[in-house]
């Protein structure tokens, strides 16, 4: 049933503050002299046959990852392709069991058609989207939620425990910008939902790193660190006197002072430039067993160092930043490399480049504040502690940036 624009806010509201209630509060995205909508009340109503596809290829496409990790890690030539900043590189030395504990595979998804176009395997968001929301929407509905965040991040934290050698004495901190709205609230989701005997949230800010350690503003020493705070800005952070404690800190990571989570190697396999290492590797003998390859083949998509390959493929490709988010510096160009879509964002196009064959989003309408919008469907797909976790789904341009709206999933008998 279609509501008009008065039904459609009078519903949009009441569900906006159920789900502030439970921690979700960012219900719109603020602009400098307005607010967008980004819940979007929708359901989308997925088949069992995809919803089992998608989790299918969540599951190999982590292996594949994983594995090409473990290559990466053992190689200082492939690790030299990746882009690491110069002062992070020590960070790399530190073996992880697992790639990434917490990461969401971007997907493309056009019926049977699976195609990973990146993987945010550091500091991933949308839990309060793809956990609460989520079920709030479908309980309004009728229907019920088919993601498992929750039980998720339970199992991958005893995972965690047994790599780091987390005793019930030890007390784990969880921080991000204390000011962030949807990262702290992220981030104290996790620390909700994960089952440890001692736990606290200490506000990035509020970190004091100094030269045998880091300590919180009690003076105890930081051990065990889950962040949600992208390394690769730790270069840029400096303390108000001028001192670079950002490198002070890498420092501390690289010799064990501290131990984060995700650890080094979740910051490692987020270069897109892995994407271009996993298609090269596909290509030689001895690393992947064909039934790997016929993995890649099906869910990866050919993705180089350069723009030449495309000029004998003729197909439409995108430029990425080796290191991007929000779909910040990305460039879409046709079959002639023209440019067909672009990221005003200047800061991530600094970075090297990587480029991946354009794989176009499906169309989807979604009912909103202003009437109904058609734009393109990304499916987010929660991977953690290495196992399937539930589907983020985003609607927006060919570009997926932070003004997408999210829309609610269920799951339906085919």
């Amino acid at each position: 049933m279609m509501l008009n624009e008065q039904e459609y806010m009078k519903k949009w509201i009441a569900l906006n503050q159920k789900m502030a209630e439970e921690h979700f509060t960012w219900g719109t995205a603020e602009l400098e002299d307005d607010y967008e909508q980004y819940m979007s009340f929708h359901l989308y109503k997925m088949g069992r046959k995809q919803w089992n596809d998608i989790q299918e290829a969540t599951k190999k496409i982590g292996h594949i990852v994983n594995k090409a990790y473990h290559e990466i890690f053992s190689s200082e030539t492939l690790k030299s392709r990746l882009g690491i900043p110069a002062e992070a590189w020590d960070t790399l030395s530190i073996l992880s069991r697992y790639f990434s504990y917490f990461s969401r595979l971007d997907l493309v998804v056009n019926h049977g058609d699976i195609k990973l176009i990146e993987v945010n395997s550091d500091t991933p968001t949308g839990y309060l989207e793809t956990s609460t929301a989520n079920r709030i929407i479908c309980e309004d509905q009728g229907y019920s939620s088919p993601n498992h965040l929750e039980s998720a991040i339970f199992k991958a934290w005893r995972k965690i425990e047994y790599e780091y050698q987390i005793t019930s004495q030890d007390t784990v901190y969880f921080t991000s910008y204390g000011w962030h709205d949807e990262d702290r609230e992220t981030v104290l989701f996790n620390m909700r939902n994960s089952g440890l005997a001692r736990t606290r949230y200490i506000p990035l800010e509020e970190i004091i790193v100094s030269e045998t350690g880091i300590y919180d503003g009690d003076g105890e020493r930081i051990d065990y660190l889950y962040r949600l705070y992208p390394l690769e800005y730790l270069p840029d952070d400096k303390d108000p006197n001028g001192k670079n404690i950002g490198n002070l800190l890498l420092d501390h990571i690289a010799n064990g002072r501290v131990k984060i989570i995700n650890p080094p190697s979740a910051f490692m396999m987020q270069s897109k430039a892995v994407m271009g290492i996993i298609w090269e590797l596909a290509s030689q003998e001895g690393i992947f067993t064909e039934a790997e390859k016929n993995d890649i083949q099906q869910y990866f998509l050919p993705t180089f160092f350069s723009n030449e390959p495309f000029r004998g493929l003729n197909l439409p490709y995108v430029e990425k930043p080796i290191f991007g988010r929000e779909g910040g510096g990305v460039v879409i160009f046709d079959r002639m490399r023209k440019v067909v879509d672009e990221d005003p964002e200047h800061w991530y196009s600094e970075w090297p480049k990587i480029y991946q064959e354009y794989k176009e989003m499906p169309d989807y309408t979604l009912d909103t504040w202003t009437g109904p919008y058609t734009g393109k469907l990304l499916v987010g797909s929660f991977l953690i502690g290495g196992e399937p976790s539930g589907l983020f789904l985003r609607v927006g341009e060919k570009i997926t940036g932070n003004l997408s709206m999210f829309c609610g999933i269920t799951v339906t008998e085919d």
